[in-house]
């Protein structure tokens, strides 16, 4: 009996124990789903915004569309959002890895000349924010491209992806390969941003021949015809546009540009040939300069080689000249001195004839007076006339010597001498005297 109650007993414990357990169950379950149903809810009323999005909340119970501008919480309401970025980039560098809203492959152009290509580059594009509606109640700003795209998938792949691509074949068919080549690549990002966000140029191909310079890179061909492209112009004289297509939604481009071209590969062993050539002219231009410079080396050096030996003729001309000049001064100045000795002698001999004429004419007039003297020796009264007048010159010469002779005899104390010869003085004043005497009355008489 014991073990029939034990048996009833452990019975009744492991029902209970069952039933406790399913209660658990069903209350953990139910509170599971009362934390479901209130995050749901929650989740359907309130939810969370990234800075770096506008988003487009469509209400449940009126269907009106509001743009969500804050970044955090808002409030949902059981409603409908569609999330754009206020700032979408469209990558196009061919780079798979790359960070953007859009990573494209790298987009085909054509140059004004046929050649092809493939363009790599970024385009990053401003999204508008919430715009009230026009007064005739359409949508614009953010609101009107939900209306009209629905998301940000349709809105880069129908708009922003076309103007895009638009523009950068736009751009690339205004130059020609050569001139993308030569430098061109940043008018060529320039064209792209500027027709990006003003509208593609209205344009015309104006066909010409011409004939091409020597130095061109295709010198396989003498002639072809060139393509320029013109920008119309309206009345005013500014360039003519296309509507942009972004203008209309409100889109604002943040920067563009083209980064490379990929050019096709006859253009890339051409660009080659084109390198090559030009590198072959640069060396050719190089040694030309070279050589041109070592011809004026070598002229310098001649011309200074020439300048030295003139110099040097010159020095020895001067030196020959003053040689010859100094040849002429001593022969000069022999010349006068024989001149001067010639004339020296001259008048040497000048006195010498002279003093022998003067001899001579001597001689003559003593031969004269030998000869009167011989005729008239014999008369006694021309003797004694010569001799008067022999006697009367030299007393007259005497008297006249004595002229400047003291008349007064000095006396001289202590000395006998000293009379002896001033007596002898005065007999000789007393014969000058009666010589002057005789001389006046022989000249009386005559």
């Amino acid at each position: 009996m014991d073990s029939n109650v034990q048996s009833a007993q452990q019975v009744t414990k492991s029902s209970l124990g069952v039933r406790i357990g399913r209660r658990n169950i069903i209350l953990i379950a139910a509170f599971v789903t009362v934390l479901v149903v209130i995050a749901t809810l929650i989740s359907q009323m309130i939810a969370w915004n990234e800075a770096d999005e506008r988003l487009v909340h469509q209400s449940a119970f009126t269907g009106n569309l509001t743009v969500i501008n804050q970044a955090g919480p808002y409030f949902k309401a059981f409603g409908t959002v569609s999330a754009y970025n206020k700032v979408i980039s469209i990558n196009f560098t061919g780079d798979k890895s790359a960070t953007a809203s859009a990573v494209v492959p790298l987009i085909p152009i054509r140059f004004l000349d046929t050649t092809t290509g493939d363009a790599r580059g970024v385009a990053r594009f401003r999204l508008p924010g919430n715009v009230s509606a026009s007064e005739s109640g359409s949508l614009r700003g953010l609101l009107k491209i939900h209306e009209e795209f629905g998301s940000q998938e349709t809105l880069i792949s129908n708009l922003l992806m076309r103007a895009t691509t638009e523009n950068v074949k736009a751009s690339a068919r205004m130059m020609s390969v050569e001139q993308h080549y030569s430098g061109g690549n940043g008018q060529l990002s320039q064209d792209f941003a500027d027709q990006l966000v003003k509208g593609i140029f209205v344009t015309e191909q104006i066909f010409g021949s011409g004939r091409r310079a020597k130095t061109d890179e295709f010198k396989n061909l003498s002639k072809q015809q060139r393509v320029t492209i013109k920008i119309k112009e309206d009345r005013e004289g500014n360039p003519m546009r296309n509507a942009p297509i972004l203008g209309a939604y409100g889109i604002t481009v943040v920067d563009a540009s083209i980064i490379d071209i990929d050019y096709e590969s006859k253009v890339n062993a051409r660009l080659e040939a084109q390198k090559q050539a030009a590198a072959d002219e640069a060396l050719a231009r190089q040694n030309l300069k070279k050589a041109e410079q070592q011809a004026r080396t070598e002229v310098a050096l001649g011309e200074q080689a020439i300048a030295k030996q003139r110099a040097e003729s010159e020095k020895l001309k001067i030196k020959e000249q003053i040689d010859a000049e100094r040849v002429k001064a001593n022969a000069i100045i022999s010349a006068q001195q024989r001149v001067a000795v010639k004339a020296e002698l001259a008048k040497e001999q000048a006195e010498i004839l002279k003093q022998q004429r003067l001899e001579a004419q001597g001689m003559d007039v003593l031969a004269e007076a030998r000869q009167r003297a011989k005729s008239a020796a014999l008369d006694p009264k021309y003797v004694f006339d010569e001799t008067l007048k022999a006697e009367v010159k030299i007393q007259t010469a005497l008297f006249n010597s004595l002229g400047n002779s003291r008349l007064v005899p000095e006396i001289v104390i202590g000395g006998g001498q000293g009379d002896m010869n001033n007596g002898s003085e005065f007999m000789r004043l007393l014969a000058a005297d009666a010589a002057l005497s005789l001389k006046k009355r022989l000249d009386s008489k005559q």
